[in-house]
C-alpha cells in the first residue's frame, strides 16, 4: 500500500517537476532580461528575493487549503461556495497587506545599508502592484489547478504546491516588470 502511495506520487509530479524545471529556467531568463529597469530603479534587487517568497507562500498556501477543502467537500470542483469566497478574499487581503509591509521593511533595509534608493511612495508603489497584482493571478491560478487536477484523478496536494511555487515566481517577475514600467511611464522616479 505504502509502496503504491508513493508510486502514485512520483508518477503524477515528475511530470510537472520537470515542466516546472524549464519554466523557472524562463523565468531566470526575464529576470536577467529585466536587470536594465532594475538599475533604473536603485535598491530594487532588495525586494525581489522577498516579493518571490511571500507569492510562493500565500499562493501554495492557498492550494493547500483548496485542496483539503475539497477533499473534505467545503468546496466544490464546480461551484462557488463560501469557503471558496473566504479562502480568495483571504488571499487577496494577505497579498495586499504583506506587499505593503515588504515595501515597507525592504526601503528600510536600502537606508540602514546605505544603499541608493529610489524614494519610499515609488518603492511601495512598486511593491503593492506586483505583491498585489501577483496576488490576484496566483490566486484564480490556484483555483484552476485544484479544480483541474482534481476533475483528472490527480490528488491536488500533489500538483499544486510545486505548480504555484513556480508559477508563481514567474507570474511575480512578470508582474514586478510591469510594475517598474509603469512608474518609470508616470515618472515616478
Amino acid at each position: 500500500m505504502v509502496t503504491r502511495s508513493i508510486y502514485r506520487i512520483v508518477e503524477e509530479t515528475a511530470p510537472l517537476i520537470v515542466f516546472y524545471a524549464i519554466i523557472g529556467l524562463i523565468t531566470g531568463s526575464i529576470l536577467g532580461g529585466i536587470v536594465n529597469e532594475i538599475e533604473l530603479l536603485p535598491g530594487l534587487l532588495i525586494l525581489i528575493p522577498p516579493l518571490l517568497d511571500m507569492r510562493g507562500g500565500i499562493g501554495s498556501t492557498l492550494g493547500a487549503r483548496l485542496s483539503s477543502a475539497l477533499h473534505l467537500g467545503y468546496v466544490k470542483p464546480d461551484k462557488t461556495t463560501k469557503c471558496l469566497k473566504i479562502n480568495i478574499y483571504s488571499s487577496l487581503i494577505l497579498s495586499l497587506f504583506m506587499s505593503v509591509i515588504l515595501g515597507i521593511f525592504a526601503w528600510v533595509s536600502c537606508m540602514l545599508t546605505g544603499l541608493m534608493c529610489v524614494s519610499f511612495t515609488t518603492f511601495l508603489i512598486i511593491s503593492v502592484i506586483a505583491g498585489f497584482s501577483s496576488g490576484v493571478v496566483l490566486t484564480f491560478v490556484a483555483i484552476f489547478i485544484v479544480r483541474i487536477s482534481y476533475k483528472k484523478g490527480l490528488d491536488p496536494d500533489d500538483v499544486t504546491a510545486p505548480s504555484i511555487g513556480t508559477l508563481g515566481d514567474m507570474i511575480t517577475i512578470i508582474c514586478l516588470l510591469l510594475a517598474i514600467k509603469l512608474v518609470l511611464i508616470l515618472g515616478l522616479i
